[in-house]
C-alpha cells in the first residue's frame, strides 16, 4: 500500500466510488467479523466526507487493513483465488495485493497493537502510525464505523497538512514523509503545520533513504503539485533543498534572473515558479511521461545561472551551454527521476532555449549546424521541446500570454528545419564522397544550401 496517499482526481475525471458495495458485491468473504478488514488513507477520508456532506477526495485506488498477518492473509487470498504477487518491499511492509472485480487492491496487516487487543484498539494503534491526519481515517467495512481519532476530517475542512503526533518522530520512522509534508500540501492548496516546517531535524537523515524513493517524491512534485516552484520554495526556505538537489537551491538563493528589462519578475527562483506553473498549466492535454519530461527540462533550463560570478549579474552570458554539466548532475543523482528521453530533452532545452528564439536571426550554416547536432532524430519530441521553451517565455512576470506565441514559433521552426535539411539526399551524397570526414562537410553544405533556398521562398 503506497503509505498515507489521501491523493484526488478532479471531479470531471471519474465518477465516485462506492468501495464498500464493490467489495460486498464481488468479495463479501472480506466483510467476516474476525477479519476487521477496514477501508484506510484516502477511500476512508472520502467516505467520511460523504457522510458528513462536504467535498472529499476523489481516489480510485482501494487500499485496505486488517488483522490478519502475512501468512494467513496470503493463505486467505489464495483460498479465494483473488491472490496477486506484490514486491519484496511491499511485503516487508505486511502488504499482500489481490485482484478483485478487476481491480488491484492491497491490504496491509495493521502496522500496531497486539493480535490479541480488541478490533477497535488494533485500529486506534494503527492509525497512530500513519504519516498525516487526514490519512489517518478507517471505515470497518462490516459495520460502516469511520475512526478518525486525530481529526482527519475536521483538517481535511480546514485545508491544514498536519502530523499524527509528533512530527519529528514521524519523520525518523519514515524519512520520505519529510517531502511528503510539502508535496501533499501543494498537491491539495493546503495550509503546511509550522510544526512540519520547524522539525528541527538534520536534512542529512534523507540520505537514509533509497535514492529511488527520493526521485518518486521528486517526480510526483512535478506531476501533481499546481505549482512545483512554490513547493520547491518552501523546500528552500527551511534548508532541505540544498541536500537533495544544490543545483536547484540555487535556483532560490535570491539572485537575479537577469536585467529587469527581459526579466520583469526580477527574481530567478520567481522566474522558475512561473516557468513552471506555466508549463503544468498547459500540458494536461499530454500523458504523464509527456508532462514530466516537460516540467523537468523546465526545472533544468536555467541551472547554468547558479553558476554566474557575482560580478557579472544580472546578467548570466553563456548560462545555457554553462548549464549542461549541472543537467548532468542533478538528474543522474536520484535514478529513476528522468528517464534517456527526458534527460536528452533537458540538455538541449538548457542549451538552446535562448538561441531557438532568435531562429529568424540565425545564418543558414548554423541551422545546418544545430538541425545535425541536436535535432536530427526521427522521433525528435519536438513538440514538447517548443512547450518548454515556451514556458521560459511565459514565465516572466506580466508575460504569461507569450507562451502559446513563441509555442506556435519554436515548433513551426523546428518542424520545417527537420522538412528542409531532411530533403537532402544523404546516400547520394555517401556515394560521391567516400571520405567520411568529405561527406559530412558536403552534407553540411547541401543542408545549409537547401535552408537557403527554401527560406527565400517563406
Amino acid at each position: 500500500m503506497a503509505e498515507e496517499e489521501p491523493g484526488q482526481v478532479s471531479a470531471a475525471a471519474a465518477a465516485p466510488l462506492d468501495p464498500i458495495a464493490l467489495l460486498r458485491d464481488a468479495a463479501p468473504w472480506l466483510f467476516a467479523a474476525e477479519l476487521g478488514t477496514c477501508l484506510v488513507g484516502s477511500q476512508a477520508l472520502a467516505h467520511a466526507c460523504r457522510a458528513a456532506g462536504i467535498d472529499g477526495p476523489r481516489p480510485m485506488d482501494i487500499d485496505l487493513a486488517w488483522g490478519l498477518d502475512l501468512a494467513a492473509g496470503q493463505a486467505l487470498l489464495q483460498q479465494h483465488g483473488v491472490f496477486v504477487p506484490t514486491t519484496t518491499g511491499n511485503q516487508e511492509r505486511g502488504t499482500l495485493a489481490m485482484k478483485v472485480a478487476g481491480r488491484r487492491l492491497e491490504v496491509t496487516t495493521f502496522r500496531a497493537g497486539a493480535e490479541s487487543a480488541p478490533l477497535r484498539d488494533r485500529i486506534l494503534a494503527d492509525l497512530g502510525e500513519r504519516d498525516m491526519t487526514i490519512g489517518a481515517v478507517a471505515v470497518e467495512v462490516a459495520t460502516g464505523r469511520t475512526h478518525d481519532p486525530h481529526h482527519g476530517l475536521q483538517h481535511w475542512q480546514q485545508r491544514r497538512i498536519a502530523p499524527v503526533g509528533d512530527a519529528a518522530q514521524r519523520v525518523r520512522e519514515h524519512p520520505i514523509r519529510w517531502l511528503r509534508y510539502y508535496r501533499k500540501a501543494h498537491e491539495f492548496g493546503f495550509q503546511l503545520e509550522r510544526a512540519v516546517r520547524s522539525l528541527g531535524l538534520e536534512p542529512a537523515l534523507l540520505h537514509s533513504l533509497p535514492r529511488e524513493a527520493i526521485a518518486l517524491e521528486l517526480r510526483a512534485v512535478l506531476l501533481k503539485c499546481r505549482s512545483p516552484g512554490r513547493c520547491l520554495l518552501e523546500l528552500h526556505e527551511d534548508g532541505v533543498l540544498t541536500t537533495l538537489a544544490p543545483e536547484l537551491a540555487r535556483q532560490f538563493d535570491g539572485r537575479p534572473a537577469g536585467p529587469q528589462r527581459w526579466h520583469p519578475e526580477v527574481s530567478q527562483a520567481l522566474h522558475l515558479i512561473l516557468a513552471l506553473e506555466w508549463a503544468v498549466a498547459n500540458t494536461t492535454h499530454l500523458d504523464e511521461r509527456d508532462r514530466l519530461t516537460v516540467a523537468i527540462a523546465v526545472l533544468c533550463h536555467d541551472l547554468g545561472k547558479g553558476w554566474t560570478p557575482a560580478a557579472e549579474l544580472p546578467q548570466h552570458i553563456g548560462h545555457e551551454r554553462d548549464g549542461l554539466p549541472h543537467v548532468d548532475s542533478l538528474l543522474a543523482r536520484w535514478p529513476g527521476f528522468a528517464d534517456q528521453r527526458a534527460t536528452t530533452l533537458a540538455r538541449h532545452v538548457c542549451a538552446l532555449h535562448v538561441e531557438v528564439r532568435n531562429f529568424a536571426e540565425l545564418r543558414a550554416g548554423t541551422l545546418a549546424e544545430l538541425y545535425d547536432t541536436w535535432f536530427r532524430g526521427k522521433d525528435y519530441p519536438v513538440e514538447l521541446f517548443a512547450l518548454a521553451v515556451a514556458a521560459d517565455s511565459a514565465g516572466r512576470l506580466g508575460h504569461g500570454d507569450d507562451g502559446p506565441r513563441v509555442l506556435a514559433q519554436v515548433r513551426g521552426d523546428l518542424e520545417w528545419l527537420r522538412a528542409t535539411c531532411s530533403e537532402v539526399d544523404a546516400t547520394a551524397l555517401r556515394e560521391r564522397f567516400p571520405d567520411l570526414a568529405e561527406f559530412r562537410r558536403a552534407l553540411h553544405e547541401a543542408r545549409a544550401q537547401a535552408i537557403a533556398r527554401a527560406r527565400s521562398r517563406r
